[in-house]
């Protein structure tokens, strides 16, 4: 793993950047400042875990799994704890077999192959388990995996997830909405998207997002060449300044790509994070020109 900044700026420039081995996968932010997510190798077939302090992409801890570790994914994160889970079996995508990890150190703290992750809840663990006859759901202890209590009534267990899903620290984050010039809140992005179209060749989608007095697009152009028969494509990610539409910072997400590359940024709080060339996690204080 790489950390560095080799960014051209015309006036922001990134806090850090992280750098990892295979395809950055997901990321998933807790509800403090770390930063846990997943990269693949697949040559390999090894799937890395990994935890990164979200002040300055430091990295804490990195998990590896090879064989039928490949089919682990992350499942969310709470408090510290990162959960991840595995499937019945490779060929088949009910989600089964559900592991704690410390967000802090990175250590497992419990495994059960038999339960499937579907929650947390005032700090309880909420897991299903399914047999021939029957499927239950029980509340565990985080700390230690073991079984609390077993919630008989399923409108309870439904109930529960919604409410947990509204707590999920990934829906305080912030994504892009596609450039419809047809939308009220889109008008500053007019002249921004009119001028880059005058000089590119742009294709659907265009994204756009607004932060304080900051206007960010991104979007993909047509370049020479072709691949396999597709026309080749670059992404570009611009933030303007609002007020005179002064270019702050400009970057290059993706280059030579044969299709669309889309949901590649976001914002948390007054911080954008994009993923470039799949392999690395950028962020960028939005703070200086507030």
């Amino acid at each position: 793993m790489k950390l560095f900044s080799l960014f051209k700026s015309r006036y922001y420039k990134p806090l850090w950047v992280y750098k990892v081995d295979g395809q950055l996968w997901r990321v998933l932010f807790s509800h403090g400042d770390l930063v846990a997510g997943e990269h693949r190798d697949n040559e390999k077939k090894r799937v890395t875990f990994f935890c990164i302090d979200s002040r300055n992409g430091e990295e804490k801890w990195t998990l590896s799994r090879k064989g039928e570790g490949w089919w682990t994914t992350t499942e969310g994160v709470h408090g510290r704890h990162l959960y991840l889970h595995a499937f019945a079996k490779p060929d088949l995508p009910h989600p089964r077999h559900v592991t704690s990890v410390d967000m802090e150190t990175g250590q497992i703290l419990w495994d059960h192959p038999e339960l499937t992750f579907l929650y947390v809840k005032d700090d309880a663990v909420v897991v299903e388990q399914r047999d021939i006859e029957h499927t239950r759901c029980h509340r565990l202890d985080p700390e230690s995996g073991e079984i609390q209590d077993t919630i008989e009534d399923r409108e309870t267990v439904e109930s529960e997830r919604i409410e947990a899903r509204a707590n999920d620290p990934h829906v305080k984050l912030t994504f892009p909405d596609v450039y419809n010039p047809e939308f009220n809140n889109h008008g500053l992005f007019t002249q921004i998207v009119s001028s880059i179209q005058r000089k590119e060749r742009l294709i659907d989608p265009v994204e756009v997002l607004e932060h304080g007095n900051n206007l960010i697009v991104c979007y993909h152009k047509i370049k020479g060449g072709q691949a396999d028969g597709n026309t080749l494509l670059t992404q570009e990610l611009i933030i303007y300044n609002k007020n005179d539409f002064n270019e702050l910072y400009r970057d290059i997400l993706f280059d030579n790509a044969s299709v669309p590359v889309p949901d590649g940024l976001f914002l948390r709080e007054n911080t954008l994070y994009y993923i470039r060339k799949k392999t690395e996690l950028v962020a960028v204080n939005l703070q200086e020109s507030e």
